[in-house]
């Protein structure tokens, strides 16, 4: 199989309603276990938000946060939109909106936009919002990127609370709203989205998650809630757009079987959940079960979450589902489902007979979650050691009342330890927290972190040390299946440890991280095997790589 890889350079350098017993476990287990006590020189989360020139600071578009919608606010992006190989950085914002925001908002009127932000390579950024078109106005959701007409860069979809916008990348620096002649406006409640080729025909279709049908004359609540829930309005549905190829998208929702008029979609994802070589849809609901959408293969979809285990919680209950994230635990090759939300979050455990079996309470997610609301979750290698570690971002659902995030090291796949007040003095700035974003913005060989915080500033927080151990990025680049390889499966073996990651399009809450798949090395200079199965079935063989770059692997010619 001919190996077609170019370096971009080297860098050295069971219910959980009895929780207290299982809390006090977990809290035992985070003093005392050896594997903790080895985690002695943990790498540090340090903001430099400020020192980085990112001034942005996000509003909900009035005083205060008094309805279900503002709350569901915002995402982040972080991706390459000049193709110069750094990641720049891109900022949901919110609007005062008629019939939604609270009068006192009024002098916000027109005044708030999302922004772009661009790497100068050098630890700072520079906005260009203006100069490349890209200051939507609307009352912004979430952010999902793709080159979905396959010419080389980046374009972007902004869910807004009303029309969504869609911007196509110029490749000059500046961006085409293209919304309308594409056919994707969507002027619902727009929430999460993500891209991917669900009939493998080469171009990324696009699936938006839908909301609710607010309405600002509904008042029957609890007083101490602040305002209703998700249940005391309809649902409405999500739209699966198929990408023609020639620039539009047409509706395929009924055809495709994702019609449902009642769902309440929050972050939306998608990705190979039965490894069959086609996507699939997970849908985290809000207040209700999830929709697991397994592809046909034929163009169709079949709602399987009720019976592979994944539409409801550890005690069979509906939970407020904000985000999803695809993650390969325990390296056994199966891909598995992190779900964060308002109670103890859940970890689908894929089992590989077509069941999912939740686990947060056996992982100690529960023991971590239970005293917060979480909402995004990032799948990352911190610490460079083989297993992926788990970011989750925290907020209050009701009030702009601020929660810690967390940081929970992978113990070989067993269970996560929170590790979260050994990362330095950053991480312990309470905020109202929504989406997040993992990437490499500095180029460094280890993963940071983009967090969106509502109605105040928004967080870089860079990884200092964990680089310390080693690592590989892959880029790859679909000739074809589609150029950005999202549907892509990458297993990267070092010695007996095989690590499987899917090019996935969305991550986090409302959000879009780094496209790069990064791999944590450990004490290993080199790769031995790395297996990539295109989206096209393709499937290639790298060998013998050397640690410590960023590959670009391009899918090889028919």
């Amino acid at each position: 199989m001919k190996q077609n890889v170019k370096s971009e350079g080297i860098v050295n350098d069971a219910t959980y309603r009895h929780g207290a017993l299982c809390a006090i476990v977990s809290i035992c287990c985070f003093i005392f276990t050896p594997e903790l006590r080895a985690q002695q020189d943990l790498p540090r989360l340090v903001d430099v938000t400020q020192q980085a020139g990112i001034t942005f600071v996000h509003s909900i578009g009035d005083d205060d946060m008094d309805n279900i919608i503002e709350s569901n606010a915002a995402g982040c992006a972080l991706f390459d939109y000049d193709g110069d190989g750094d990641l720049d950085v891109y900022l949901i914002n919110g609007a005062y909106t008629q019939g939604l925001s609270n009068v006192r908002g009024r002098r916000n009127r027109g005044k708030l936009s999302n922004a772009l932000y661009r790497n100068n390579g050098d630890g700072t950024f520079t906005e260009v919002t203006s100069e490349a078109g890209v200051g939507d106005k609307g009352m912004g959701m979430g952010v999902s990127v793709a080159d979905y007409d396959n010419d080389g860069d980046q374009d972007l979809l902004v869910t807004n609370y009303g029309p969504n916008v869609f911007y196509r990348n110029n490749g000059d620096g500046t961006f085409t709203d293209i919304t309308q002649q594409a056919g994707v406006e969507n002027d619902l409640s727009g929430i999460g989205s993500t891209f991917f080729d669900y009939d493998l025909d080469g171009y990324l279709d696009l699936y938006v998650g839908n909301y609710l049908e607010y309405d600002p004359n509904y008042r029957y609540f609890y007083a101490a809630r602040r305002f209703p829930g998700p249940l005391a309005y309809h649902g409405q549905p999500d739209v699966l757009y198929h990408n023609n190829g020639d620039g539009t998208f047409t509706d395929v929702t009924q055809q495709a079987g994702v019609y449902n008029p009642e769902g309440r979609a929050m972050g939306v994802v998608s990705g190979d959940i039965d490894d069959d070589g086609d996507w699939d849809i997970f849908v985290p609901n809000d207040g209700m079960y999830n929709y697991l959408y397994r592809n046909n293969g034929d163009g169709t979809f079949t709602d399987v979450a009720v019976r592979t285990g994944t539409a409801y919680g550890q005690a069979g209950e509906a939970t407020s589902a904000m985000s999803a994230e695809f993650a390969d635990i325990d390296l056994d090759g199966l891909v598995d489902i992190v779900v964060p939300d308002m109670a103890y979050s859940c970890v689908y455990k894929n089992t590989g007979t077509g069941f999912f079996q939740e686990m947060s309470a056996r992982t100690g997610l529960a023991a971590a979650c239970g005293q917060y609301t979480s909402w995004s979750a990032n799948y990352f290698d911190f610490d460079h050691d083989g297993y992926g570690d788990l970011f989750i971002t925290n907020g209050h659902a009701h009030r702009l009342i601020g929660q810690e995030d967390l940081l929970l090291i992978n113990d070989a796949g067993k269970r996560f330890i929170n590790v979260s007040r050994e990362l330095g003095p950053d991480f312990q700035e309470k905020f109202v927290s929504r989406g997040s974003a993992a990437g490499d913005f500095d180029n460094d060989g280890d993963v940071d972190l983009l967090v969106m915080n509502m109605n105040a500033r928004p967080r870089l927080l860079r990884n200092d040390g964990g680089n310390r151990r080693n690592w590989i990025m892959i880029h790859l680049v679909g000739t074809t299946s589609n150029r950005d390889a999202i549907g892509a499966r990458v297993r990267l073996t070092v010695g007996e440890k095989t690590q499987t990651r899917l090019r996935v399009s969305s991550s986090g809450y409302l959000s879009q991280g780094d496209h790069r798949l990064h791999f944590g090395l450990g004490d290993a200079t080199r790769v031995d095997r790395i297996e990539i199965r295109w989206p096209s079935g393709e499937v290639q063989i790298l060998e013998n790589i050397q640690a410590n770059q960023v590959i670009t692997v391009t899918e090889p010619s028919p």
